[in-house]
């Protein structure tokens, strides 16, 4: 079986938050469920409940992730990245807000609800990792390299320096404290 590998970022992105998805979902429901049954088992009801929320918050934590790439795909590289990292601010300061109001409430068993939270954010991202590594995009590269301005001339800059047959551009500066 032959499958087409995604064409321009747009696409590239939209692919990968649809298999992050889906392996985020999977991971997700499996991780919870057991979560919550050990929980349940060591603590009883209020473990179980507090497992359950902890799963919760952090299966909706990284779908909000996946909405945020799927929202920003047509837009500049530089663009997704500043509203990956803007993102990532946002939910991390909305669960520790959660956590805190939810530390106050009677019944809601703190090492439970961050085991769930925990768990789940942790076999979320390899899932979103594991995605990632899958999809194997193509890499781009340009015909003409870069210019980078490099005084030696070897990386197309326009400095005037060229590289020789039989000698480099430049000659490498004076190291007094290694041998030569």
């Amino acid at each position: 079986m032959t499958r087409r590998l995604p064409q321009g970022q747009e696409e590239t992105v939209l692919v990968l938050a649809r298999d992050m998805w889906r392996n985020v979902v999977v991971v997700s429901l499996v991780t919870t469920v057991v979560v919550v049954a050990g929980a349940g088992l060591a603590v009883g009801l209020a473990g179980a409940v507090s497992a359950l929320v902890g799963a919760v918050l952090g299966v909706l934590s990284s779908l909000f992730t996946l909405v945020l790439m799927r929202r920003t795909a047509d837009r500049l590289p530089q663009a997704v990245m500043v509203a990956s990292f803007g993102g990532l601010l946002t939910k991390m300061i909305f669960l520790l807000a959660v956590l805190f109001l939810l530390g106050t409430v009677d019944g809601v068993h703190r090492l439970s609800l961050a085991a769930g939270l925990l768990a789940v954010l942790i076999t979320a991202t390899a899932a979103e990792g594991w995605a990632g590594y899958r999809l194997r995009t193509m890499y781009v590269v340009p015909d003409d390299p870069a210019t980078s301005g490099s005084v030696t001339g070897l990386s197309g800059s326009p400095t005037g320096a060229s590289a020789d047959e039989e000698a480099p551009a430049v000659a490498a500066p004076p190291r007094p404290d290694r041998e030569q």
